[in-house]
């Protein structure tokens, strides 16, 4: 197919080919009119001719036409350290099938695609990468039995809020998964033999530094490392028709953990009391029963983009139903037992209920609650009575539960700070800041000064980027005052090799993509070479035709 290598879209570069097209009238025009009678001899023909061919190769010159031919492939098949010979001979063999010319002799090749398998590279392989420089770079991870891959977690989070650690293994033995904080499991999950992708959660009931265990099998195989801020601190109003002992022991709790609580309910007919603890404001969080559904304050709250909790529920079926029905919710539930109560943990029961997993509301896999957010947050808890961890002296237990309550339900918070780790020295991280009323252009982190890069459309919100040049817990000496722990690289093994090649890949191909779009070249050509006439046979093709059409005048 016959392409131009001409800027068209440029208003002044028209001009040139519009002046062109102009000249072969001109020339045309010049010819005839010398003519003395009507009649075209061979000698006009010919003199037409050679004008019109030099008025060609002019035009062409202009536009320079080429043609798009497919390239020669080499597809270049690199394997990690990590990588059994047996797996890579497989791997070899399927690239084969597929009629490529495979090589392994990067430095000597020239590469259409680079095929990375596995995750253990010398240091040294991506600078002969970048000599090379292949179109682009796929990547083959291996999964080694018992290895994590993907691991995640939230670097930077605040006391009360959910801690999620995600990733991969390829278990070799149904066992289990757990993260463990000293004695206690803060959540577990049961593996399979084969694949598994798993999520684990916890409310974080930590300030500071933190050091959680993540086991397998009775084996602690990593530790998860973060940064707890302190949480943020809301209002919480409770609406009761009556005062009970349930309501009351949260009310102090929420109290004690320093958030306001305006605490109303009615003590007779026509007889209401209201208190309030920590100078309490217009409120964050409403808690309260079925019955106040209706409540013109839980809707205003909802209205506000806030949240409201429902406790005390005795009839789930019923008053599920009243709240779908009143706030816009599609929560259910089904009857898991016959009795009046079923055991949650030690010393905890709830309603023989549960909710019915669903894509519009958050479910917790160890409580039975639910939230759903509509323009606000809507959590409803089945729990019976929890005041009792408190009189039996489990007040952890009690934190515990309550924390994994009202992480989800509570409004987002402000001045957020968003840190995915591991962290790696070496490798490329982003720090994101939402919510922030004032940001200045740079944040300081550890040694290095760190720009800040606002949101175009959200002026509280600002990305980072920045490669960490040390190890250990690093601070930021500002009024984040958050720190992060940079992992070292000799110990953290199949995770910083992943994290480094994927970075390196991601920002690689990044380059190539943007170099491709400044040059021209789209995707659907990416792998067409061009094939036009060089420079030295443009300029004889015109001397010819000019020498042609000076010959014949003198002929």
């Amino acid at each position: 197919m016959i392409q131009f290598d001409f800027n068209w879209s440029e208003p002044l570069n028209l001009i040139i080919p519009a002046l062109a097209l102009l000249l072969l009238p001109l020339q045309l025009w010049l010819i005839l009119r010398a003519k003395k009678d009507n009649q075209l001899t061979p000698r006009h023909w010919l003199r037409l001719s050679l004008n019109v061919l030099l008025w060609l190769a002019v035009v062409a010159f202009i536009i320079r036409p080429y043609l798009l031919k497919k390239a020669e492939t080499v597809t270049g098949f690199l394997i990690g350290n990590d990588i059994p010979s047996s797996y890579a001979n497989a791997l070899a063999d399927s690239i084969n099938s597929l009629k490529k010319t495979v090589s392994s002799d990067i430095k000597s090749a020239r590469f259409d695609t680079l095929i990375l398998a596995g995750q253990d590279f010398q240091p040294e392989i991506f600078n002969t990468i970048l000599q090379a420089a292949p179109k682009r770079i796929q990547w083959i991870p291996y999964l080694a039995e018992d290895k994590w891959q993907q691991l995640h977690w939230k670097g930077v989070v605040r006391k009360g809020e959910m801690q999620v650690v995600q990733g991969n293994v390829l278990s070799s033995k149904p066992q289990v998964l757990k993260l463990k904080y000293g004695d206690n499991v803060l959540d577990s999950i049961a593996l399979q033999k084969g694949f598994n992708q798993f999520r684990l959660q916890f409310p974080v009931f930590t300030e500071e530094r933190t050091l959680i265990e993540l086991a397998m099998d009775g084996e602690i195989r990593d530790t998860i490392r973060f940064y707890a801020r302190p949480s943020q601190k809301f209002t919480f109003q409770f609406l009761l028709d009556s005062p009970d002992f349930e309501s009351r022991a949260l009310a102090n709790w929420l109290g004690k953990a320093g958030h306001a609580v305006i605490y109303a309910a009615t003590l007779s007919k026509n007889i209401r009391s209201q208190e309030t603890i920590n100078r309490a404001k217009d409120p964050d969080v409403v808690v309260t029963d079925a019955g106040n559904v209706n409540n013109r304050l839980v809707k205003k709250v909802l209205a506000a983009g806030k949240s409201v909790l429902f406790i005390n529920v005795t009839k789930p079926e019923d008053e599920i139903k009243a709240i779908n029905a009143s706030l816009g919710t599609q929560l259910k539930v089904n009857r898991i037992s016959v009795e009046e109560s079923v055991s949650v943990s030690p010393g905890l029961t709830a309603l023989p209920f549960r909710f019915v997993p669903g894509n519009r509301y958050f479910t917790s896999g160890t409580l039975p609650i639910a939230v759903e957010r509509i323009r606000g947050r809507v959590g409803v808890s089945l729990l019976n009575e929890t005041f009792p961890l408190q009189l039996a002296g489990d007040s952890a237990a009690y934190q515990k539960v309550w924390d994994a309550i009202l992480a989800p339900v509570v409004p987002a918070t402000t001045n957020n700070i968003q840190v995915q780790a591991p962290l790696f020295e070496g490798v490329d991280t982003e720090v994101t800041l939402n919510g922030f009323s004032n940001l200045s252009n740079f944040i300081k982190i550890g040694s290095d000064s760190v720009f800040l890069s606002t949101s175009p459309i959200n002026e509280g919100s600002a990305k980072a980027f920045f490669k960490p040049t040390e190890i250990g817990w690093i601070s930021s000496r500002d009024s984040l005052k958050m720190e992060m722990f940079v992992e070292n690289q000799a110990t953290a093994g199949d995770l910083y090799n992943t994290a480094r090649l994927t970075n390196f890949i991601k920002i690689y191909n990044s380059l190539q993509k943007k170099l491709r779009n400044e040059t021209g070249i789209s995707s659907q050509h990416a792998n067409e070479v061009k094939q036009k006439l060089p420079d030295w046979m443009w300029f004889a093709l015109i001397i010819v035709c000019f020498l042609a059409v000076w010959v014949e005048r003198k002929l």
